[in-house]
């Protein structure tokens, strides 16, 4: 269902207005320190940048996203991934961020986020099963009740014992607060920066370099 302003339910106002006036207020403070005295930020620069870093235009995918993306997508959709395991693994996003914000960000870039009541019955029209931001949840990475949020939230749709696995760049945020919250942990490290850091079975240079990794995580 699109989301005009005639059909908004009101909660979703409230907090589309207390997402926008946060950020209005993180672009005032960047700012205001190199302005002269009483001098405010001009609300048309801060309307474009709250427009730019909620769609493509902040913003530049990795070449390998979107072949792996599709990669991914085409092996949930086939009907031999019922046979390998694969057509029961979802996708998932946590993010220290607001989820309105990363599905305009996401729609924008090409990667489609699967919507409560949707009416595609199979993977083949979206690319991402759900989002959990830490606006939505109250809690932020490297807390492990953000974790616990999304695992909790989907566990009617997942059903019976399933691996979680977490995959992200930050070492701390993201693969260290993955082994605290009770899921795997993958780091991907394009740079080689924690090379003997972390075990090398759970660190990749690039996204081809994890497809094997989630072909292996056969369980949800």
């Amino acid at each position: 269902m699109s989301a005009t302003p005639s059909n908004l339910t009101l909660p979703f106002l409230v907090t589309m207005r207390r997402v926008q006036s946060d950020l209005r207020q993180v672009i005032r403070s960047t700012f205001s320190p190199f302005l002269s005295d009483n001098a405010a930020v001009p609300d048309e620069l801060i309307a474009s940048l709250f427009h730019r870093f909620s769609s493509s235009e902040g913003y530049r995918l990795y070449d390998d996203v979107m072949p792996f993306f599709k990669q991914l997508h085409n092996w949930r959709s086939t009907s031999s991934a019922s046979v390998s395991g694969l057509s029961q693994v979802q996708v998932g996003i946590i993010s220290n961020s607001d989820g309105q914000r990363v599905r305009s960000i996401l729609d924008s870039l090409g990667i489609y986020v699967k919507e409560a009541g949707h009416n595609c019955v199979t993977k083949k029209c979206y690319d991402v099963d759900w989002v959990a931001t830490s606006f939505d949840t109250g809690f932020e990475k490297p807390s492990h009740k953000i974790f616990d949020f999304a695992k909790a939230v989907n566990a009617s749709s997942l059903g019976g014992e399933c691996e979680y696995l977490h995959v992200g760049d930050s070492l701390k945020e993201d693969y260290y607060a993955a082994l605290a919250a009770g899921w795997q942990g993958v780091l991907i490290d394009r740079d080689g920066k924690y090379q003997g850091e972390i075990p090398e079975a759970t660190r990749v240079a690039n996204l081809p370099a994890l497809m094997q990794r989630i072909k292996d995580s056969q369980k949800c």
